[in-house]
């Protein structure tokens, strides 16, 4: 490492240039950055539950949907029962629309004794108050209808769009759906009033889009808070412009990378940049921080000064940048694709910054003028005189520190116990968001917008005719409207039973299965409509059951999919096979992963950072007391999680592996210091002293430096990465606390020699 410090400073501008040669590759790239306008690519890589949903969606059609409501206390008037019919039709032009389903296109099954007929629900629009009363009532009175396209008191009503299947690659495919929607939605509000859009397809394009926005505000936010810190830090301009320089270098290069590796801008690599400026600034700190003219007057010129400067700092620093960079790397054991790109990159920054720290930013500093960026270093004022008191507030309170701090951290630990594991995707948007509003007008009028499926299988053709095993289905239906969170069910048996109820003459009593296998052929025989094509295939050999929830939680979804799961496993299935399936079973298997995954990360980085510290500090004591400083602010944080009751979702799983990597690099400062102390045959407390007064301005720029990285996060419209911003920033100052108190303290107790 000291060999490259005295290439830097002999060979400045051959630095220089090969530094700009190395960032050229992935700055020109820049323009190539994309984004995408859906979150289709959060699923488990491998998941058998995935490849069989995709089978179900093969089988039956795409099951992705939205729903367009609006209200109204004269629904059932000829006007809107117009317009509805007319935005129903215009719906069904736009290209990516497969179907639009509402009221004006629906069949409906009317019948007398022993007959019935299938006609559409709107065949004609009735001009007088008793055929439009008699249509209400209709529509109020099937059970097909109502939770579906009107709510139970008539006053709101539904279309339901299902999207064509699209090409996984087509990125922007739900942004032209919903644009072309708004668009034919525009031209009808003043007789509707408002429309209120709500279903997955709204949601996933919501995503996307405060994903965008948090990248159009993460950078030049970013910017300014490093730009006011590193001036209030240096008081410099110079220092000020350099550090930009060098952290716009390393994020330019590390951006470059994602097209290079056909890594998109997403929800979990949007945070990259903001993280990356913040870790290649703590390293310029660093260098800054020794910037002490006394230093510079006592070398034979500026470029042996500057030699001394990295010869000090740049063994340090590469521990830091390479521990980090095992955080990030750690990542990728995830089955999650975002996670592993976030940690592909995110390492690869950690590469960059140091590169660019050693072979740029020296080179650009040895071009300024001396005097401009040398200063006098003292350490009885200001962050000298604080870092002081510091010290021996310290030395004075070991032991009461050690204890306290040890009883912090075993509180901290039972809170810990208490945390939740699960993501609600509703709680992900503030509750002042469009969609979230939207969520709430709808679900309690209609029914949730979420889905759990039921894929029943027969072993031969046509065995979906008989009763008993249509009524496995319908005892399925009954069972899941009883668990919380289940607002409606659809299935094949459904339409079969309002069948039997018309040829009774609409009695009831008789909305039931149909008796007998030849009564159900018979009317199937009558049935000419292809609305029951989503919920049976054409040999009866494989129904879906489809149930629609308003349970966001993901624990909520997972209590859910157990009992429907222990109700077929202790029920007969009349020798059908029963899975459950869809979006939630997807979603849950999702968070189970992204929780095993970086429980496992977190091991995996803890065993290897822990082996690197012995090596680099060649003690195995020293190696053992910087886990202290790191395992503190990681349990305080799942403590303070606990304790606020924040949960372990999709953004809080990530930060104790990000924090680890992080919170080490300032552990590995003050440790390297304090054994060159200890080499220098000073006294335990005097080279604990020394090193707080000597690194304690770099370590707490460094922590304020990540503070406000992470801090930015905050300006987040997306509330997981908001929690990830907030929490990460919290461990760093925790760190802070850990390197400056808790490990000198924890060093002078376990001494005994302490006061």
């Amino acid at each position: 490492m000291k060999h490259i410090a005295s290439l830097v400073t002999r060979f400045p501008i051959l630095c220089l240039v090969l530094s700009l040669c190395l960032a050229a590759p992935f700055l020109i790239q820049l323009p190539r950055i994309q984004t995408v306008d859906n979150v289709d690519y959060f699923t488990v890589e491998d998941d058998p539950d995935v490849a069989f949903y995709q089978s179900i969606k093969d089988t039956f059609g795409e099951d992705e949907f939205f729903v367009i409501a609006f209200s109204s206390p004269e629904l059932f008037t000829p006007s809107i029962l117009r317009m509805i019919a007319a935005i129903t039709q215009e719906l069904e032009t736009i290209p990516e629309v497969r179907e639009a389903q509402s009221l004006a296109n629906v069949d409906y099954i009317h019948g007398e004794e022993e007959y019935f007929e299938v006609r559409p629900f709107l065949e004609r629009i009735p001009e007088d108050v008793p055929g439009l009363a008699a249509l209400r009532e209709q529509a109020l009175g099937n059970p097909l209808y109502v939770g579906n396209l009107v709510s139970a008191d008539g006053e709101t009503t539904a279309l339901v769009v299902f999207p064509t299947a699209h090409e996984a690659g087509d990125g922007s495919f739900r942004k032209r759906l919903i644009e072309q929607t708004e668009t034919v939605l525009a031209k009808h509000e003043e007789l509707a009033g408002r429309f209120h859009l709500a279903g997955w397809t709204m949601t996933n394009f919501s995503l996307s889009q405060y994903m965008k926005s948090d990248v159009a505000v993460f950078i030049p936010v970013t910017y300014l808070f490093i730009t006011l810190t590193i001036w209030l830090f240096f008081r410099n301009v110079r220092l000020t412009l350099l550090a930009l320089a060098n952290i716009s270098m390393c994020t330019g290069a590390t951006m470059g990378l994602f097209p290079l590796l056909g890594i998109t801008l997403n929800n979990v690599t949007t945070i990259v940049p903001p993280l990356v400026m913040a870790l290649a600034l703590a390293d310029s700190v660093h260098i800054f921080a020794h910037l002490d003219k006394k230093l510079l007057d006592d070398a034979p010129s500026p470029a042996k000064a500057m030699e001394s400067i990295l010869q000090r700092v740049i063994t340090p620093c590469f521990l830091t940048s390479l521990t980090t960079a095992v955080g990030f790397i750690s990542l990728v054991v995830s089955d999650i694709p975002p996670i592993k790109e976030f940690g592909y990159v995110a390492s690869a920054g950690m590469i960059f910054e140091f590169l660019f720290s050693f072979l740029l930013l020296p080179p650009l500093m040895l071009m300024c003028r001396p005097d401009t960026i040398y200063t006098h270093r003292r350490k009885d004022i200001g962050m000298g005189a604080f870092l002081g008191r510091l010290s021996a507030l310290v030395q004075t309170h070991a032991r009461p520190i050690t204890i306290f701090i040890a009883l912090l951290t075993l509180g901290a630990l039972w809170a810990a116990s208490t945390i939740r594991v699960e993501t609600n995707l509703l709680e992900y948007f503030k509750p002042s968001s469009p969609l979230r509003q939207e969520l709430s007008y709808i679900e309690p009028r209609l029914s949730g917008v979420g889905t759990v499926d039921i894929s029943v299988k027969a072993g031969e053709r046509d065995a979906l005719r008989d009763p008993d095993k249509l009524a496995v289905i319908d005892r399925l239906q009954t069972f899941a409207l009883t668990l919380p969170g289940v607002d409606r069910t659809m299935s094949f048996v459904d339409f079969l039973k309002d069948m039997n109820m018309s040829f009774h003459n609409e009695d009831p009593n008789f909305y039931v299965i149909p008796e007998s296998r030849e009564l159900v052929s018979q009317y199937l025989l009558l049935y000419d409509s292809d609305d029951m094509d989503e919920f049976i295939t054409p040999e009866y050999d494989q129904a879906r059951v489809l149930i629609r929830i308003s349970e966001h939680s993901s624990a909520g979804q997972a209590e859910l999919i157990d009992a429907l799961r222990a109700f077929i496993d202790q029920h007969e299935h009349e020798g059908l096979q029963i899975r459950v399936t869809g979006r939630a079973v997807q979603d849950v298997n999702t968070i189970d992963a992204l929780v095993r995954g970086q429980v496992e990360s977190l091991a995996l980085a803890a065993a290897v950072i822990t082996f690197i510290m012995f090596l680099a500090l060649r003690s195995l004591v020293a190696g053992a007391l910087s886990l202290i400083p790191n395992a503190f602010p990681i349990i305080l944080n799942f403590g303070i999680m606990g304790l606020l009751g924040i949960p372990l979702n999709t953004s809080t799983a990530l930060i104790s592996v990000v924090a680890l990597g992080i919170a080490v690099d300032d552990t590995i400062h003050f440790l390297t210091e304090y054994n060159r102390k200890r080499a220098e045959n000073l006294p335990m407390r005097e080279a604990l002293q020394q090193s707080i007064l000597d690194k304690g301005t770099a370590i707490c720029a460094s922590s304020l430096i990540l503070v406000i990285g992470f801090g930015v996060l905050l300006f987040s419209s997306f509330v997981p990465t908001m929690s990830f911003g907030g929490l990460s920033a919290v461990i760093m100052i925790t760190a802070l606390i850990g390197d400056m108190i808790v490990l000198p303290a924890a060093m002078l107790s376990f001494d005994g020699k302490s006061a």
